[in-house]
């Protein structure tokens, strides 16, 4: 008896021991809390990187190990983002990361976040506590973000007022430095969601040298950075010192206030201002001028721009005047720049899944010929037909026709197998397509699609330098999100010399892709010196790239004139025909071919012309005529881990000043200038179907149409003599013309309104016409023409 009562009382140890064993080792295991937020204040832009804010709490034991953050940057492209994350016991961090773009959640059921022990390959996954979403006011891409770093807000409250000059859009204000516990980025990632980042009389020097790296970096990419006047700016821009479009004196005079109620477009000023006397510097362009007085010049860095004003953007009396706002909106071209968004509504990443992703994946090895199938079938009958009958008749070996027929079958089947693959069998396979708009300082800036055709099953691990981004295409299979959590399929991991891509469990002879943006220094460009005189191109292009430039051609508005090709440093001559009497911008469109290549031979002119058509949209706001050309050349800074068989072709657009010689009457008509429509009434809303023919979809709304000359067309006109303005829809299209000199809409009485006189107050001073369309009601939902123009002159 006493040994059975021993026997349950060691059995019953046993189980508290047992149980209390898991209790203990739970206990010692880490226990996180995460809460995040996204954008700043609250608010962020899809399409555009994005702050992510990340506070994490460790309530167990010490953890070591990666956090992925699984975030869908559009619908066709994705990433998770993993960062390696140390936190003690009892321990908090925050942690400031950079979403490369964010798009719908609605199609996964994945968390937010995914934690591993170690790390993510091998790692324990472990649970977590807190945000399983992310919650935010996320706004359109078209939405216009301006930064301020100015030491009050109130002096710059004006701009609050912006958002009334493009009502379809919506115009945000953050004044970075009274946002609480909000700390300057280090990276030009950071201001990434920014159109506008105005410094208001802060010093620019006194920031440390990485912001200031990160503010340069911006503005290289595309930002825009508006600077105020003020004493010794040259001490404070720091290192924008040399980017400054103006240099101002000690000197100061003044703008009347009708003048600035003329350079707003009607504004209302009650006195005048004070601005700094200026000169323009090398490369800057005025943006506002009173006769020889400058208010404001701008100056190209890559991609972006420098503004500076000659007036402190925040003094008094210009900060509390009614008119403030429109003359800021001028100043800026807000209008212009809310319409920098993609097409139809897509981010650019979609646009290069669908529209360039498709061909790219389309490897020359993937053709099968058929001539060469049937010469392989033929040889086959007759080898193991008549030739192996005589053959073993001969032999007197008939007999082991049984062994001798599946052997030689074998050993064709692998021999066809080894010559058809051995491309596919030696290494990865790898086609590149990168399109760049070639900046004037020699700097290329663009977008990229790379994809790979494996030889292994696995990880294929992609490097990437800090001016390239890399995100992978989400393959059909995994569109709804049924895969599991984003990581599983790809993820990045950012390090100091830029970022590493993780294309995860690839099947053997499968095609992946990726892609994202891409820039890089000092890399050339040509040196373009056109004239078109009597519709005829003369003069030179010079190909300053390292490498030989091919199918170099002049694209000015729907006229396309081909040159040839071009050897590194060496300079071609041009005596081409030109069917017009002006050069301008390209006209906006896309005439790639989307069918199906038929052949190896046809992949790459297709690949090419969906280049070009990608390409064409990064000049979208130039005013200037281009010229482009290609190169199998890889520019991206990408690498895979392992050596692959690469096929890059790079596509190249650069903007250059074509002279235009002109004499005697000219005829200007609808093709011969820019149009630019912009929404006035929050329910307005267009699309363009076909510019050539002039054909749109206008909801019911109120409409500004500015119409555009060729860059600097006037400055080669004697005279105008009569302007022609034809509405192509009198029953749903109401007509008014924007009068410089009363700074007022005229409204268009007759179908096809005639000047004959003082033709020159309906055009700015950037040979611009406004006409405002009341559109509707319209009960049909038909295509429109927007109004026709004709303007008819005499050359100097």
């Amino acid at each position: 008896m006493k040994k059975i009562n021993i026997t349950v009382l060691i059995l019953l140890l046993m189980l508290v021991v047992g149980y209390a064993l898991p209790v203990s080792e739970a206990s010692a295991a880490p226990t996180l809390e995460v809460q995040a937020k996204a954008g700043i204040s609250g608010k962020a832009k899809y399409q555009s990187v994005t702050p992510l804010q990340v506070t994490v709490k460790n309530n167990g034991a010490d953890f070591s190990g990666d956090m992925a953050i699984n975030t869908f940057n559009s619908y066709q492209a994705a990433s998770a983002l993993v960062v390696p994350i140390d936190i003690a016991a009892g321990e908090e961090k925050t942690f400031t990361l950079y979403l490369d773009s964010l798009a719908d959640y609605g199609y996964s059921d994945a968390d937010l976040f995914a934690f591993y022990e170690g790390d993510i390959e091998k790692g324990k996954k472990v649970a977590y506590k807190g945000t399983k979403r992310l919650q935010a006011n996320f706004l359109e891409a078209n939405s216009t973000f301006i930064y301020t770093l100015t030491d009050k807000s109130d002096r710059l409250s004006a701009y609050l007022r912006l958002s009334q000059f493009v009502p379809s859009n919506s115009v945000e204000i953050f004044n970075l430095n009274q946002l609480k516990d909000y700390t300057l980025p280090e990276v030009a990632q950071g201001f990434e969601m920014a159109n506008i980042i105005a410094v208001d009389e802060i010093a620019i020097a006194d920031l440390s040298p990485k912001q200031q790296e990160a503010l340069l970096k911006w503005v290289q990419d595309g930002g825009t950075l508006l600077l105020g006047g003020a004493e010794q700016i040259n001490a404070t821009a720091g290192v924008f010192k040399d980017y400054l479009p103006l240099s101002l004196s000690q000197q100061m005079t003044s703008v009347s206030a009708d003048s600035l109620t003329k350079l707003s477009g009607g504004g209302i000023f009650t006195q005048a201002i004070p601005v700094y006397s200026a000169t323009e510097n090398e490369g800057s362009v005025p943006v506002l001028k009173d006769n020889n007085i400058i208010l404001a010049a701008k100056k190209q860095v890559g991609s972006g721009e420098i503004v500076q004003t000659t007036f402190s953007l925040g003094d008094q009396p210009l900060a509390s005047m009614d008119g403030y706002a429109a003359l800021t909106a001028k100043m800026l071209d807000i209008q212009t720049m809310s319409q920098q968004t993609t097409m139809q509504g897509q981010s650019t990443m979609d646009q290069l899944s669908y529209e360039l992703g498709s061909i790219n994946e389309l490897f020359p090895s993937f053709e099968v010929s058929v001539t060469y199938m049937l010469i392989v079938i033929i040889l086959y009958i007759l080898v193991i037909g008549p030739i192996l009958y005589f053959v073993l008749k001969k032999m007197d070996k008939r007999e082991h026709a049984w062994w001798v027929v599946p052997a030689i079958s074998v050993v064709l089947s692998i021999a066809l197998f080894i010559f058809g693959a051995k491309d596919r069998i030696v290494q990865p396979q790898v086609q590149q397509s990168a399109f760049f708009k070639v900046n004037e300082d020699s700097s290329v800036n663009g977008y990229y699609v790379e994809s790979i055709l494996t030889n292994r099953s696995g990880n294929f691990v992609v490097n990437a330098d800090k001016a390239t981004t890399a995100l992978a295409f989400r393959n059909n299979y995994n569109l709804s999100g049924a895969a599991g959590s984003l990581h599983e399929s790809s993820y990045i991991k950012e390090h100091a010399n830029g970022s590493t891509l993780t294309l995860r469990d690839l099947s053997y002879w499968s095609v992946q892709s990726f892609g994202g943006k891409t820039a890089a220094q000092n890399i050339g460009k040509m040196d373009v010196d056109i004239t078109l005189k009597d519709e005829k191109l003369s003069g030179t292009v010079k190909n300053n790239f390292p490498f030989a430039l091919k199918d170099v051609t002049v694209i000015s508005g729907t006229k396309e004139v081909k040159l040839g090709d071009i050897e590194p440093n060496a300079t071609l001559t041009v005596d081409k025909e030109m069917k017009t009497t002006v050069l301008q911008k390209p006209s906006n469109f896309n005439n790639y071919n989307y069918d199906n290549p038929k052949s190896k031979e046809e992949v790459d002119p297709i690949r090419i012309e969906r280049m070009k058509s990608q390409a064409l949209q990064l000049v979208e706001n130039e005013k200037q005529p281009v010229i482009t050309a290609w190169a199998e050349q890889a520019i991206v800074g990408v690498e895979l881990e392992t050596s692959v068989k690469m096929s890059p072709i790079s596509y190249f657009v650069q903007p250059f000043d074509g002279k235009v010689e002109m004499s005697g009457p000219f005829t200007m008509k609808r093709n011969n200038f820019s149009y630019n429509l912009n929404p006035q009434s929050s329910n307005a809303f267009f699309d363009k179907i076909d510019e050539q023919l002039n054909t749109w979809y206008l909801s019911d709304g109120l409409y500004e149409l500015s119409i555009e000359m060729p860059d600097n067309f006037m400055s080669f006109v004697q005279s105008l003599n009569e302007l022609t303005i034809s509405n192509k829809d009198v029953k749903r299209m109401q007509l008014s013309i924007w009068n410089n000199t009363t700074n007022a809409y005229e409204p268009l009485v007759d179908t096809k309104q005639v000047f004959t006189k003082d033709i020159t107050q309906y055009f700015n001073e950037k040979g611009e016409l406004l006409l405002e369309i009341k559109f509707g009601p319209d009960q049909t939902g038909e295509q429109t023409k927007l109004p026709e123009i004709e303007l008819k002159g005499v050359a100097k």
